[in-house]
């Protein structure tokens, strides 16, 4: 009798021990998702931090390229049909590019995971599976300045738009934005976009301030000659 009290105390105990062991698991598993709930919103947001510092470092060189393009053609910034390309599709053969030469600095990396995803933010939805996605640029080129081609033609260059980080859809090729037209800043990043002025500085802009410097002709305009060299 004894005996058999003991085996069915030990075979009791054995089946709390499990019952224990199992709540325990069960713990863990619910600790580790709210850790996971915590921690995953924080690495997103070190990701795009990432993203964003790539995507001003792409900007400076660009900015860089326009300055020793304008250092080697007395002044002159490169025309606004031929900075990104002059054979469609290639970038390497654009006026800027062997300042550059390097694919990647053309293209935010935000920007590149949204055409990979084939869904790009402002645009009209996402794109069909069967839509070849040309675009392997991010940045363009004010359109304003159609007729302009020495920065000393602006009158206030501090003021100007020479590049910006615009909506572009994915099948966009121009390499151009302007204030024609439903141009928009990119707001990739904490809902800001990134702006070159024709004094070669850069800021980051969110929407309203976009809109309220959009609203002045100067902004896009660098002078009131339509026709300056």
């Amino acid at each position: 009798m004894q005996a058999h009290d003991a085996v069915r105390h030990g075979s009791l105990g054995s089946r709390l021990r499990a019952a224990f062991t199992l709540i325990e698991l069960l713990v863990v598993i619910a600790i580790i998702a709210i850790i996971s709930s915590l921690l995953l919103p924080a690495i997103a947001k070190a990701k795009e931090s990432s993203r964003t510092m790539i995507c001003k470092s792409n900007f400076r060189q660009l900015m860089l390229a326009v300055s020793m393009y304008s250092t080697d053609y007395d002044g002159r910034i490169p025309r606004f049909h031929k900075w990104l390309f002059t054979k469609q599709f290639d970038l390497t053969t654009g006026w800027l590019y062997r300042y550059l030469k390097a694919k990647p600095v053309y293209l935010c990396p935000t920007d590149s995971l949204e055409l990979a995803r084939r869904r790009i933010q402002g645009t009209r939805g996402a794109v069909s599976p069967r839509t070849p996605i040309r675009r392997d640029y991010s940045y363009a080129m004010n359109c304003s300045l159609c007729h302009v081609s020495k920065l000393s033609s602006f009158i206030e260059p501090s003021k100007t738009v020479l590049f910006l980080e615009p909506t572009l859809e994915p099948q966009d090729y121009s390499g151009v934005a302007g204030p024609g037209g439903v141009t928009s800043l990119a707001y990739r990043h904490k809902k800001r976009g990134n702006i070159m002025f024709a004094d070669l500085h850069m800021e980051m802009y969110d929407k309203k301030t976009f809109d309220t410097a959009g609203r002045s002709s100067r902004f896009w305009m660098p002078n009131n000659n339509p026709n300056s060299p």
